[in-house]
């Protein structure tokens, strides 16, 4: 399993619904290719969790294709 907790990120999805925090760093929270939620035709990418750097909980959960690791 990769090792993507605790990774800094930078949102580079064009969803609008990613606006408010797309300029933000972002921290992985939790990461899994499996489970509730997870779309499993994007398997193996990981669906990871995310906090911002003042420990703010960001209310949506984005495909490794969607963020950059920094």
């Amino acid at each position: 399993m990769k090792k993507l907790i605790g990774k800094k990120v930078k949102v580079i999805s064009d969803n609008d619904c990613y606006d408010s925090f797309r300029d933000k760093t972002l921290i992985i929270t939790h990461a899994s290719n499996s489970g509730r939620g997870y779309d499993d035709s994007c398997y193996p990418e990981m669906l990871c969790d995310f906090e911002d750097e003042q420990g703010n909980q960001i209310p949506c959960a984005l495909y490794e294709y969607e963020f950059e690791l920094i």
